[in-house]
Parts: structure tokens; sequence; C-alpha cells
């Protein structure tokens, strides 16, 4: 049995904990795994991926004890039964984690397709994006009753068919960098997350708004369970947030908002979840995830 299984069967199996409960469980949880000289997290850095974890000397006790912390330190249930209003960013990003480890964990093959369907303000967008890059993909937007479709040539060898006009163009290629639309190697645990956040920030270094742009862009994309739940662990650890009740996605979905301050004046981001699944559902307003699947080929939708 894998460590997803024996997740999955622990939160079938141990029933709902009481807020009193969830106090005394917290406290000994934390006094048995505080050390009398802490040592800190090693992170290993490479020219591509300084954000990986030195990890080491993982017992199987430490491995149950962290997957019944996770369920130990959940909500009183996994469908939200506290009010959207007594909700905090903080435990609205772990429940989110919490019920991201509840997803069937498919690993997409090489020769597979991310299809996303996403709607974008006024715009509906679909591609399919090769897993590893190399096949030829598509990407499908359509808006005030215009479609257009755009080819999105593999990465093979260093070279890509050239586009022009929305065509492939016969017998041209040009350089290119494969951009696989799924990563494999994508941190499983809020501290490694955290750096990798912090390493591949885009905007303003340090910038909590440019933090929220980031995670806004892989909540969007697809995440294995463990990931995804590292994603919102690592969210639910940025100073400054705040739950926002009765927000809709972009797609008129209802659910409970994470507000990120911005730091120039310009707009909040906020983040949209599913008050009683927790998942993402999009942001306030505008935009809404509606699929997101690992599908065989251009076309398939699910």
């Amino acid at each position: 049995m894998d460590d997803m299984q024996l997740l999955r069967q622990l939160g079938a199996e141990i029933p709902p904990a009481t807020p009193e409960l969830l106090s005394s469980a917290r406290n000994r949880l934390l006094a048995a795994t505080t050390p009398a000289s802490p040592a800190p997290t090693k992170i290993r850095h490479s020219t591509r991926r300084r954000w990986r974890l030195v990890l080491s000397g993982v017992a199987a006790a430490g491995i149950a004890a962290a997957v019944t912390s996770v369920l130990v330190l959940a909500p009183d249930r996994f469908g939200g039964d506290a009010p959207a209003a007594k909700a905090n960013a903080t435990q609205v990003l772990r429940n989110a984690a919490t019920a991201a480890l509840q997803v069937p964990d498919v690993t997409p093959g090489p020769d597979q397709f991310i299809y996303r369907r996403i709607k974008d303000g006024p715009s509906t967008h679909e591609s399919w994006l090769s897993v590893d890059g190399t096949r030829d993909g598509l990407v499908r937007e359509a808006a005030a009753g215009n479609r257009t479709e755009t080819p999105v040539p593999g990465c093979r060898n260093g070279r890509a068919a050239a586009v022009k006009g929305g065509q492939m163009v016969p017998g041209r290629t040009e350089p290119c960098t494969s951009e696989p639309a799924y990563r494999p190697d994508m941190p499983t645990d809020a501290t490694a997350m955290g750096a990798y956040l912090a390493e591949h920030r885009s905007g303003e270094p340090g910038s909590v708004n440019a933090a929220g742009k980031d995670v806004l862009y892989l909540a969007e994309s697809y995440l294995r369970p463990a990931s995804r739940a590292a994603l919102y662990e690592a969210a639910a650890a940025v100073p400054g947030l705040r739950a926002v009740e009765n927000v809709t996605d972009g797609a008129g979905r209802s659910g409970i908002g994470i507000a990120w301050p911005s730091t120039n004046g310009g707009e909040e981001i906020i983040l949209v979840f599913d008050a009683e699944t927790y998942a993402f559902l999009g942001t306030s307003g505008y935009s809404a995830v509606l699929t997101l699947a690992v599908v065989d080929k251009i076309g398939q939708t699910g």
C-alpha cells in the first residue's frame, strides 16, 4: 500500500474530531515533535532546481506521524461545517490542502496531454498541451461568437515547427525550448514548495502580490495531489492574507475567497475555493477553471 492509499484509508476510517479533541491532539503532537535542538532544513542548490530538499533518514514511524497529523489538524469535517464568516485565510488554505489529498492521484504519461478549459473574463480557452512538451498541441479560444485555433508545436531535439498566421509552416523549423505541460519534479511538501515559489517568483522579489500571482498560476495548472497540497500549505504561511465570504468566480460559482494584498496600490487578487469541498475554482469575478484533466489525444475533454 503506498502513502496516498494509506492516507485515503485513514481518512475513511477516522471519525470527525471535535474541537476539544483537536486542541488536545495538537498539543500532544507539538510536544512530541519539538526537538531539543532543531536542525535547520537543508536545501540543495543546483543550476536548475535549487529548491530540492535534501531528504534522508525518514523512518516508517515518522511517515505515519506525518500522515496522521494531516488528519488530526484538519477541520472538523472535510466538507467545511464552519461558517464562511468564521473562516480565516490560513485555515481555508489548510482545508484546501487536506482536500487536495483526497483527489485520486493520476500520473500523466509522456505521450498524453493536459486538457484545460478555463474562463478568462469574456473569453473561454481550451488547450491540449503535451505532457513532455515534445508533441504538437492546440489552443482554442472562443469570445464574442468567434473561435480561433492555434497550434502549439512540440519541441524535439531543440527544434519545433514554425507557425505563421495560426498555421504550421510545412518544412520550416525554428529553435525551441521544451515546455512540458506537467512537471513530475514539482515539490511535494510545503517547505520545498515555499523555496520553489521564492526562487521562481515573477515580479517584485518579496512581494506578497507577486506570490499570489505565482500561486494562482500553479493552482490553474495540473498538479498531482501531493504537490497541490504543498502549494496550499506554502500559501497558508504567507502573512497578511484574509478570508472573504460570499465571493463568486468568473463562472458565477460561489465560494470562500483568499485575498492577497497589493503592495503597489493595484487591485488585490482573490482566489476562490468551494465552501464545501475546498476545491480551487478561480478568481473573484473574473476567471474560472472549468476542466483540468489528463487525456490521450487532442479533442478529448475528459
